[in-house]
């Protein structure tokens, strides 16, 4: 009988009415021996239920239900609790969108590289100068990466990014950093600026599906993300 060793890091998936892919993309990740999933099922409409109850009956997989979307930020939270609750001997968290941007194999390489390596956190980067990359994404990212650096001394090459990893020992302040939507990911850049931890960034491949909606919502949300960036001067750590 073949024993297959697993991965030491569990991988945090928070979605909010996600397409059936999802199923198919948790079942890659474990047949790529990570140690475990959770799904956050962010408050998604009941047509939806048929979808996370299969995989709730994957192995190694757990789904954390809201009733009520509260926001990817608190969907991130929600799993960064259950696995400092749970799971406090694991080495790393990795966390990934739920829209399949993010290729499994990136997914595996990114936590392999975090078990592997002393730094703090690592960020799943994609190179937004090749071609089919929207000019809203191209220019979002710059225009964010380039204010980020000018506010907080700090380069990150993609501000936006939700393929991110992390030790374990970082879960108890990235459960503190405030913002319950898309801005909670601009305000833990912000904490690894301020505390000057270690970051490296791993390039990934750049991802965009036609047919795949986001949930980020252009206006609302860069608005906040503005916000969080003015407001994170003024905040001691």
């Amino acid at each position: 009988m073949e024993v297959r060793l697993l991965k030491n890091f569990i991988v945090v998936i928070p979605a909010y009415n996600p397409k059936d892919e999802l199923l198919s993309y948790v079942q890659d990740l474990l047949n790529n021996n990570v140690y475990a999933v959770v799904v956050i099922n962010d408050g998604s409409e009941e047509k939806y239920a048929p979808l996370f109850e299969k995989i709730t009956k994957l192995n190694r997989t757990v789904v954390l239900t809201h009733e009520v979307n509260m926001g990817k930020g608190m969907g991130l939270k929600t799993a960064f609790k259950y696995i400092k609750d749970n799971h406090s001997g694991i080495d790393s968290v990795v966390t990934a969108d739920s829209d399949g941007q993010h290729l499994v194999t990136d997914v595996v390489n990114v936590g392999e590289t975090m078990v592997n390596s002393s730094v703090d956190y690592i960020l799943g980067t994609r190179n937004f100068t090749q071609s089919g990359v929207p000019f809203r994404s191209r220019i979002g990212n710059w225009f964010t990466s380039l204010i980020f650096a000018l506010f907080y001394q700090y380069k990150v090459r993609d501000t936006q990014t939700g393929l991110r990893a992390f030790k374990e020992t970082q879960l108890g302040q990235l459960i503190d950093v405030s913002g319950n939507r898309f801005e909670y990911e601009i305000n833990m850049l912000i904490m690894i600026a301020k505390k000057k931890h270690s970051v490296k960034n791993v390039e990934i491949t750049t991802v965009y599906h036609e047919d795949h909606t986001s949930h980020y919502s252009t206006i609302r949300d860069s608005v906040l993300i503005g916000k969080q960036m003015v407001k994170g001067l003024f905040i001691s750590k």
